[in-house]
């Protein structure tokens, strides 16, 4: 009776390690489809590791348009907050913002981005977003490319 239990306590000692893995390596998650029809994409994200992350990165690229997305984590949470922004295509600023407001931020209304997208260019997205006591919430830098085939 004792090696059952034993064995029970090492199951769900692995199983809570491989829960906190997974929820870690979603600390940087990102999300691409639909790209191009005969191009691949690559995307790349990198970010500092916030204790405090309370944002989870979300990128989809279109023929047409990239949008970004920077939805709270917890789905129950609505603030408000500041976000520092660059979005670049190849390395010329197409949009940005310094201190900008966003109000009401939710998982129904996340903080939103979509920019015009051209077939070989490269984007990079930087974003840094605080809460109204100037805590920072998120921290990430973005790079997609599209590789023709």
């Amino acid at each position: 009776m004792t090696k059952i239990l034993k064995t029970i306590l090492i199951s769900f000692i692995v199983l809570l390690i491989l829960a906190f893995a997974l929820v870690f390596i979603g600390n940087f998650y990102v999300t691409v489809s639909d790209v191009q029809e005969s191009g691949e994409q690559v995307a790349s994200i990198d970010g500092e590791l916030l204790e405090n992350d309370d944002f989870i990165a979300r990128t989809y690229g279109y023929e047409d348009r990239l949008v970004f997305t920077y939805i709270p984590r917890n789905p129950d949470m609505i603030a408000d907050y500041y976000a520092d922004y660059d979005i670049r295509e190849n390395n010329n600023t197409i949009a940005a913002g310094n201190n900008r407001l966003y109000e009401d931020v939710s998982v129904e209304n996340p903080i939103f981005f979509e920019v015009p997208r051209q077939e070989s260019a490269v984007y990079g997205m930087d974003m840094v977003i605080e809460d109204p006591d100037g805590n920072q919430v998120h921290n990430s830098s973005l790079t997609i490319e599209s590789q023709n085939e």
